[in-house]
């Protein structure tokens, strides 16, 4: 036995399950969802996506369920004979799945030949030849080559476990031209990040506040202005008896006046308050929050940090903008602050605003409200005009008044400063509210339609994103290539290979995400491919980047069968699981097959097992278990006993298929 040395064989220990960045659970996707009284066509449908997303176990158990219940088919039968054979070894066939299998087959006779009947008898041809010694492997090669494209592709990428000897080599060759095709082909480098992104959440802005003008300040309002309106016209009808053409131009000047006054001074107003407000909103405060608080708080952190405007020094920028990611980050917190929604789905409105930020930064815009709000200086000087036209008039009528009646134009005086007074606030009141709200409303709108914009932008960048059934098939070009790299490095031929097994775990920093009952499906994985040969097992492990479809880190370890100790598994309650191989030497191979838990935040309200055992369907880890405990079993003589089992088995099943050879 040959080993890297003392530590090197443990893929994975307890420290190593930290790092997952992302996670989403995309809960509006039902490719793997059985509805609710479904038919037997119908959930034949969703195994046979099952079978495609590489969930082999959960689809022969939903293709079974349908062919029992009468949809027994061609097209049934050959899929429920590739969901039988898929992914495990004639040993892993129980002679009890066969009973479906022979119920469909029964069904077919006498019925007229298509293409699923011609792929069933090619099926058939291949597992015959494994018991024939001599097998011209030609013949098999015209009856593969004169079926179509898709079902050949699915008998090779489904029954590769299956064969061995001369016909291994012919159709590994022709999977491994396939994986190298379409590795990275329907754009995968461009699109597989996509499948980590979240459904998007719609955009939000803050209502604005209805304007708030109580009754009472209505009431005082219209009652002070009918005062103040009597006294002035009491105190002009004694001015006008006096002298009228003085009485009407001090008249004009007091209208005059007020009307500017008023127009001005209002807009005036409501500038000096709206700027100090908006300034109030950029005020560094002490930030407090857990949970989506604190999640919102550092993606604005991370955003601003990435998105520095050119030509600007970092710790400028960060410092400049302190008050304006706060608010923003306060925004965002107090529209969408849910239960449940998890912070990813907002991080596309985050991007936008820290972008507009920048953008708004580098032109020079950012502060630009303090320009639309400062007050002119001719504005100024309409008010000023204003109040010295209606101090004016307002003198000039009032002395015109007591030459009649002093008294009684002194008190009418009063009765007008005062009441005027009380009418001035209540209706600036009321004009403020009135223009602060159709200002909020407008404001909100505008960032609305903006926000919506750059939603739209986001979800059309992120229509074509690749379904699961995509990722499971590049991530089996991937293992494919993994394996042939080891064949390679151990210059091993296919026939070489007794047996091979592989596991998928994830490899930390990682993203994750799955499809409502589907697999979790990670942006970097930890790949291990066992060949089992004559002389021992040969064993590579390897850090596959998904994203960017690129091998790193190879490790690599030989040992002889009498040499592995025990093959274990671990499962915690919710479903995690936890592979561990152990040499004589006493050194453990340990894989976390499956990531931690759900996060409760992550929508879609799955049960951690259930993803978790549609992870495990589709990571190798039962035919990784049954070979190498067969081996831990028993030793070398694990390969005569796999050799005489197979052939029990064999018969079986080509019993079953008899009728689909004529």
């Amino acid at each position: 036995m040959s080993s890297p040395g003392p530590g090197t064989t443990n893929i994975a220990d307890g420290s190593a399950t930290v790092g997952i960045q992302t996670e989403t659970v995309h809960g509006d996707v039902y490719v793997y969802q059985v509805p609710t009284g479904a038919s037997p066509e119908e959930r034949f449908e969703v195994g046979l996506r099952c079978l495609s997303g590489g969930m082999s176990g959960r689809a022969r158990e939903h293709i079974s369920e349908a062919v029992m219940a009468g949809y027994a088919t061609s097209r049934s039968c050959f899929y429920l004979l590739l969901a039988l054979l898929s992914g495990r070894t004639l040993q892993q066939v129980p002679k009890e799945d066969l009973a479906p299998l022979a119920l469909a087959q029964e069904a077919l006779i006498g019925r007229i030949d298509d293409e699923w009947t011609h792929a069933i008898r090619v099926i058939n041809r291949l597992l015959a030849s494994l018991q024939e010694g001599d097998v011209d492997f030609s013949v098999i090669e015209k009856q593969l080559s004169e079926l179509k494209d898709d079902r050949r592709n699915e008998i090779v990428r489904h029954l590769e476990m299956f064969l061995h000897g001369p016909i291994q080599d012919a159709i590994w060759a022709r999977a491994l031209d396939m994986a190298k095709q379409d590795q990275c082909d329907r754009e995968r480098l461009q699109r597989v990040w996509k499948f980590f992104q979240p459904e998007p959440i719609g955009p939000r802005v803050r209502l604005p506040r209805p304007p708030d003008t109580t009754l009472g300040t209505w009431m005082l309002s219209v009652t002070t202005t009918a005062l103040t309106l009597a006294a002035v016209g009491y105190i002009g009808i004694h001015a006008w008896q006096h002298s009228w053409p003085s009485a009407a131009l001090a008249l004009l000047l007091v209208i005059a006046g007020s009307y500017r006054c008023v127009r001005e001074g209002v807009e005036w107003r409501f500038r000096v308050i709206r700027l100090c407000h908006k300034d109030e909103l950029q005020v560094v405060k002490q930030s407090v929050g857990k949970g989506f608080a604190s999640r919102i708080d550092q993606q604005f952190a991370d955003y601003f940090a990435r998105y520095v405007p050119r030509n600007t020094d970092r710790a400028r920028w960060l410092t400049q903008t302190t008050g304006v990611r706060q608010a923003l980050r306060d925004e965002v917190v107090e529209l969408y602050r849910e239960s449940r929604i998890d912070t990813k789905r907002v991080a596309w409105l985050i991007r936008y605003l820290v972008s507009d930020v920048k953008d708004r930064w580098q032109k020079g815009q950012l502060w630009e409200y303090r320009d639309q709000l400062r007050v002119p200086a001719s504005m100024k000087a309409r008010v000023a005009l204003g109040t010295v036209a209606l101090g004016a008039g307002t003198a000039w009528l009032i002395s015109g008044g007591l030459n009649l009646a002093p008294l009684s134009v002194i008190g009418a005086t009063l009765i007008t400063a005062a009441a005027g007074w009380f009418a001035m606030g209540g209706w600036l009141r009321i004009l403020l509210e009135h223009k602060r709200y159709a200002a909020d409303r407008e404001e909100a709108e505008r960032l609305l339609g903006n926000r919506q914009a750059a939603f739209v932008r986001w979800k059309r960048k992120l229509s074509d994103k690749p379904d699961d059934r995509e990722m499971a098939y590049w991530l089996d070009c991937d293992r494919k290539l993994l394996t042939e790299e080891a064949m390679r490095h151990y210059k091993l031929k296919p026939h070489d290979v007794i047996a091979h097994a592989f596991i998928e775990a994830p490899a930390a920093p990682y993203k994750r995400a799955c499809v409502r009952n589907g697999p979790w499906r990670y942006s970097r994985y930890k790949l291990l491919v066992f060949l089992l040969t004559r002389d021992g097992v040969r064993q590579m492990t390897i850090d596959l980047d998904f994203e960017k479809a690129t091998f790193h880190d190879r490790r690599r370890i030989n040992y002889r069968y009498d040499a592995v100790a025990a093959v274990q598994t671990a499962e915690a309650d919710n479903g995690h699981k936890t592979f561990e191989l152990t040499l004589v030497n006493g050194h453990p191979i340990t894989v976390e097959v499956t990531g931690p838990p759900p996060n409760p935040e992550a929508e879609g309200g799955e049960d951690a097992r259930t993803v978790s055992q549609a992870t495990l369907d589709t990571a190798g880890l039962e035919n990784t278990l049954h070979v190498l405990e067969g081996v831990a079993a028993e030793g070398k003589k694990w390969i005569t006993y796999k050799r005489e089992r197979e052939q029990d088995r064999l018969a079986d099943l080509t019993t079953t298929l008899h009728g689909m050879s004529d």
